[in-house]
């Protein structure tokens, strides 16, 4: 029997609450005091959870998957970050996030879609060959209009424009789900600044 994906959901939150909470009372007391010594201790407690079978099998695939990426990309896999966008976009209100916040979430989102999310240069983006791209479905955004489009806290500050290699409805409707406007014209989605 397949097991629902709020079940899942709840279970990946879960799993990253409790890895937070036992890498915060590790620094509480004294055991880890740098962000390698966060790092390790993570990498560490993943396997020990795995190997001891903590959590449901769930979310045996993802904690195979963030070990994979700490053990490849050590201290650069952001662990701890990519623990704590799980639990807080599993468990609170996703509209009462920043608006970097929200837009991770939503591509995240239309990624288990099967959507692709791309980071381009400006001379890929002005070159055409997006527009006569038929790999789909995917999102460009051009990499330093992203960077610069929101402020140090996650607020949009600038329109940010997308192309779109797919159903530009689905992109418009998914921003829209987490409290964005979004303008559509032909493959083109520019998300605006809330006032």
């Amino acid at each position: 029997m397949a097991t629902p994906p709020d079940q899942t959901t709840r279970d990946l939150a879960h799993l990253a609450f409790c890895a937070l909470v036992a890498l915060q009372t590790a620094i509480q007391d004294g055991a880890v005091a740098s962000p390698m010594a966060e790092h390790l201790f993570i990498v560490r407690w993943l396997a020990t959870a795995q190997k001891q079978k903590r959590f449901p099998k769930t979310v045996a695939i993802d904690i195979q998957l963030l070990l994979d990426k700490g053990r490849k990309q050590g201290i650069g896999a952001k662990l701890k970050s990519h623990l704590a966008y799980v639990w807080r976009s599993r468990s609170g209100d996703i509209q009462q996030q920043s608006d970097l916040f929200r837009l991770t979430y939503t591509l995240e989102s239309l990624k288990t879609l099967g959507w692709r999310n791309e980071l381009v240069t400006s001379a890929e983006w002005d070159s055409g060959a997006l527009d006569e791209t038929t790999v789909g479905p995917a999102v460009y955004v051009v990499k330093t209009a992203l960077q610069s489009a929101f402020t140090s806290e996650g607020r949009l500050i600038t329109p940010l424009v997308f192309k779109v290699a797919g159903d530009t409805q689905t992109i418009v409707d998914a921003l829209a789900a987490s409290s964005f406007t979004a303008d559509c014209l032909d493959n083109v989605v520019t998300l605006t600044p809330q006032r």
